[in-house]
C-alpha cells in the first residue's frame, strides 16, 4: 500500500479546484502578469528535486548538455512569447479556435528560435512552448471582457484543447495510410521482429529512406506505435494536466510544493506515454520508468527513508539508461501554472 495520499477520482477535479463553491483560477490578469506566472512555473518545474532523468537543482539527470542555469535562461527567454500568446487569446475571442491556433503557431516557431539563442542551440523547452502557449492563450480568451472573475481548471483545459482540435488529423493523416506498410517493411528487414523489439532511433533511417524525406521524432513514434504525443494530449483536453492538478492537491502543494511536485511527476510517469522516454528507451524504457515510479510512490517517496532511497536508485538508473521524462516535465509545468493562477485568487 502506498504511503502517500491517494489521488481523488476524476469527479473530484472540479471540487478540489474551487474555493467555497466558487471557481478557483484567476483569468482576469494582464498579459505581463500571466507571462510572469508561466515563466515562474517553468522555473519551479526545473528546480524541483529529485526528478529522475531530468535536470534539477544539483543534478543534470540524463543530460550532458543541460543544467539548471540553462533552463532558467531558457524560461526567461520565453516570457515575451507567453505574453504574446495571452494577448492573442484575448484579442481573438470572435474567431473560431482553429483560427487562433493558426496565428499562435508562427509565434511558437519564433519563440523556439529565441529559446535556441538563449541556450546556444540546446532544446530545453520546445514541448513547453506548444503546451504553455495554448494555456496562456486560453487564459486570455476566457478573461477577455470579464471583470474580477475566475473559472475552474477544467474550463481552461478545454479552451486550450479547443485550439488544437483536428491537429492530429492535420499533422499525421498523410502518414497514417502508410503506417501499416512501413511497419511490415521493418519487420521483414529485421527477420520478423516486432517493431516493439527495437528503439525508435534505430528505425528512423529506414523509415526516412522509405518515405524519401526527413521525419521528426514524433512522426517516427506515430508510424511505429500510433502514439500522437502532445498533439493527442491537447486534443483530448489535456487529461494528464487534470491528473497532475489532482496530484498536486493530494500531495500537499500548499504545504510542501517541492515534495508535491516531485510526487506528481511520479504519478505522471505511471500513467502517461511520455514520448521523450519512448524515443530514448523504446516501449521497454517506458514500461521500466512507470514501474520504477510506482515502486517509489509505494515506498513513500520523499516522505520516507525507503522512498528516498528508491528515488536515489531511480535517478542513478535513469541517468545510466539515458531516460528522461521530458513530456511529463512539460505537463507538470503547465499544471503548476494553473496552480499559481489558483494561488492568485487566494491572495
Amino acid at each position: 500500500m502506498s504511503a502517500v495520499v491517494p489521488l481523488r477520482d476524476e469527479m473530484a477535479d472540479a471540487a478540489c479546484w474551487q474555493q467555497n463553491g466558487l471557481p478557483g483560477l484567476s483569468v482576469c490578469l494582464p498579459a505581463r502578469q500571466v507571462a510572469e506566472l508561466a515563466v515562474r512555473a517553468a522555473i519551479l518545474e526545473v528546480a524541483v528535486s529529485p526528478k529522475p532523468g531530468l535536470v534539477c537543482l544539483g543534478s543534470n539527470g540524463a543530460h550532458s548538455d543541460m543544467d539548471y542555469p540553462l533552463f532558467v535562461r531558457s524560461a526567461r527567454a520565453l516570457r515575451a512569447y507567453f505574453a504574446q500568446a495571452h494577448a492573442l487569446g484575448e484579442a481573438t475571442g470572435h474567431l473560431a479556435p482553429g483560427q487562433v491556433f493558426a496565428r499562435l503557431r508562427p509565434l511558437g516557431v519564433a519563440a523556439e528560435q529565441c529559446m535556441l539563442r538563449a541556450t546556444a542551440g540546446v532544446n530545453t523547452h520546445k514541448g513547453l512552448i506548444f503546451s504553455m502557449g495554448l494555456f496562456c492563450a486560453a487564459v486570455g480568451r476566457l478573461g477577455a471582457g470579464m471583470a474580477e472573475q475566475a473559472v475552474c481548471a477544467d474550463a481552461v483545459r478545454q479552451t486550450a484543447a479547443s485550439f488544437a482540435d483536428g491537429l492530429v488529423q492535420k499533422d499525421f493523416a498523410p502518414l497514417a495510410a502508410q503506417g501499416a506498410a512501413l511497419r511490415e517493411s521493418l519487420r521483414e528487414a529485421r527477420g520478423g521482429s516486432h517493431v516493439h523489439m527495437y528503439a525508435p532511433r534505430a528505425a528512423r533511417p529506414q523509415l526516412e529512406a522509405h518515405l524519401n524525406r526527413r521525419l521528426t521524432a514524433g512522426e517516427v513514434l506515430f508510424l511505429l506505435y500510433g502514439i500522437t504525443g502532445i498533439r493527442g494530449e491537447a486534443e483530448r483536453g489535456f487529461p494528464h494536466v487534470g491528473l497532475a492538478l489532482r496530484a498536486l492537491e493530494a500531495h500537499g502543494a500548499a504545504f510542501d510544493l517541492n515534495t508535491a511536485m516531485a510526487h506528481s511527476l511520479l504519478e505522471l510517469l505511471q500513467g502517461m506515454d511520455d514520448t521523450n522516454l519512448l524515443w530514448r528507451g523504446g516501449p521497454q524504457g517506458l514500461r521500466h520508468a512507470a514501474e520504477a515510479a510506482r515502486a517509489a510512490l509505494a515506498a513513500g517517496g520523499l516522505r520516507s527513508p525507503a522512498g528516498q532511497e528508491q528515488l536515489r536508485r531511480m535517478s542513478a538508473d535513469f541517468a545510466r539508461r539515458k531516460l528522461s521524462p521530458g513530456g511529463c516535465a512539460d505537463i507538470l509545468a503547465v499544471s503548476v501554472f494553473l496552480w499559481l493562477l489558483r494561488c492568485h485568487v487566494e491572495g
